[in-house]
């Protein structure tokens, strides 16, 4: 509508590629045939940290609080490169497959080597909420003032509740500080309140489909999701446990939230009204008739051994109640007051197609945070069909652009770039140091050119020759870098930017020195 004629013919091209891209693995992220990888109730696979002392949350104390987390990559020395995963609504710790739970996680294809989150770079560590029900203290665990599981005697908490029960866990692990915090949906909300409650041990934030407040139509859409669990005479007041509890409550209100979590132009353009190939009732029944019927029910069924239904109505709870708001100055709130301290670089993203999370949301918190003062902001929206599932469906999309926040300077990972590239030239340095031979130095030659090559670029092998012997803050003893210049500098005597490993031979007392020099003070 209102397109110059140039705009309609890109349009026909987009949409041309757009079916093109229906028969190939892209359509999976654009039009949802992918399904996302929910963790299912697990007894064990994760690591749990337990406070034995009172833990106060909003409507009471906790006697004590168990957390259960898994963690992949490796911690560096200096307990600087952790990133906190926060997990969505009914998320497990489960994010990624760790040797001790095999079983695809529901961020799978965004943690790994060089993935977004990528391990050989970070230690990421992902934890259960507070109130849930895979590991962490919820309404399902044992009260030990009374031997019975809490049930719907377990306090009241907020999303800032949950953000400081996660701190907790990282201060028991003697980590001062996280290079970031990413979280999507309710774990955005904990991502941008992590970054605000602590924006002295917070790098960098990231915030996908989530919000700075909640809004009425989200809430609306939780609020009749509850009232499905509720209204099931199986709830039993919360205390249901060791019978069948809220079952068809439960598979109701997931089949609402799953509705929401999709755009209304991916149920058309995946089932339409197309009829189920065995309908279970006549024509002239009411029963189960159509795909997305089906669907649905499928949906509902699978959650009955996911989730804890109190756990649902707690967490659900908590993100109806979020805000960042603060008090201004004549006591009104205010999110410029709440987003006042959150001046790291952050990356917020929103989905066009999102029902849940509405885009205007997550522009509203890039919005905030810019005119507070936070000039580190990157805000994107992404043309998604997935709606609010994007952000478990699109490691391209999503991943590249996480990924391209948390390494990139200023507080990005050049310094973890350099300490692996520091470990590295330390073990070629040893190995090196052990034997000079020609052999050995003609390795270091042809790492520059082609394997027999007489001559190589002068500057590639001066820049290798720094990495394996020269003088870093770690290696004192190594050749000062402004001597290998000018040794490399005396070898191309005809300025021609090349030397010849017979150049490179004839240097080699000067290049190497004394051997054992090499590894003095190397760990």
């Amino acid at each position: 509508r209102g397109r110059p004629p140039e705009c309609a013919s890109v349009m026909a091209f987009r949409r041309s590629v757009v079916r093109l891209l229906r028969t190939s693995r892209i359509r999976r992220y654009e039009h949802g045939e992918a399904e996302p990888s929910y963790a299912s109730t697990r007894t064990g696979g994760y690591k749990t940290f337990h406070l034995p002392c009172a833990f106060p949350v909003q409507g009471g104390v906790l006697p004590e609080l168990e957390m259960a987390y898994e963690c992949w990559g490796a911690l560096n020395s200096r307990r600087d490169n952790v990133i906190l995963l926060t997990c969505g609504m009914s998320a497990s710790s489960h994010a990624a497959s760790t040797p001790e739970d095999p079983s695809r996680g529901w961020w799978e294809d965004f943690i790994g080597p060089g993935r977004a989150l990528d391990t050989n770079l970070f230690y990421i560590i992902c934890m259960n909420n507070l109130g849930g029900c895979h590991g962490t203290t919820g309404p399902m665990k044992l009260n030990p003032a009374t031997g019975h599981e809490y049930g719907s005697d377990f306090p009241r908490f907020t999303v800032q509740d949950v953000v400081r029960s996660q701190f907790a866990v990282l201060d028991a692990m003697n980590i001062h500080s996280v290079h970031a915090v990413v979280g999507a949906s309710v774990g955005g909300m904990l991502s941008l309140a992590a970054a605000a409650m602590f924006p002295d041990r917070v790098g960098k934030m990231v915030s996908i489909s989530a919000c700075a407040r909640s809004f009425a139509g989200s809430i609306g859409f939780r609020a009749a999701q509850r009232a499905a669990v509720l209204n099931d005479p199986g709830w039993k007041g919360g205390h249901y446990y060791g019978t069948p509890g809220p079952t068809e409550g439960l598979k109701l209100a997931r089949q609402i939230g799953t509705i929401t979590y999709r755009s209304g132009l991916e149920w058309q353009e995946r089932f339409g009204q197309k009829k189920t190939s065995k309908p279970q009732v006549a024509d002239h029944s009411l029963g189960t008739e159509f795909e997305i019927e089906s669907y649905l029910d499928h949906q509902g069924e699978k959650w009955l051994d996911q989730y804890d239904p109190n756990s649902f109505l707690y967490i659900s709870k908590a993100a109806d109640s979020f805000t960042m708001e603060m008090p201004d100055a004549s006591g009104r709130p205010c999110l410029r007051e709440g987003l006042r301290t959150v001046q790291q670089p952050s990356l917020v993203i929103g989905v066009q197609h999102d029902v849940l999370f509405p885009v205007w949301q997550q522009k509203e918190i890039a919005d905030t945070l810019r005119a507070v003062g936070n000039k580190r902001v990157a805000y994107f929206e992404m043309d998604s069909l997935s709606g609010h599932d994007t952000f478990l469906l699109d490691p391209v999309g999503i991943g590249g652009a996480v990924k391209g926040h948390i390494e990139q300077e200023p507080g990005g990972a050049s310094r973890l770039w350099e300490d692996a590239s520091a470990a590295l030239g330390d073990a070629f340095t040893k190995l090196l140091a052990h034997d000079l031979s020609d052999r050995s130095l003609r390795r270091v030659f042809d790492a520059c050119g082609r394997p027999g090559q007489a001559q190589v670029d002068a500057q590639k092998l001066a820049a290798i020759v720094k990495f394996l012997w020269g003088k870093y803050p770690h290696r004192p003893t190594g050749l000062a870098q402004e001597d290998i210049d000018a040794l490399f500098r005396q070898m191309d005597s005809d300025a021609d930017g090349l030397v010849s490993f017979e150049e490179f031979r004839t240097a080699r007392n000067v290049v190497v020195g004394n051997p054992a020099s090499m590894t003095e003070g190397l760990p």
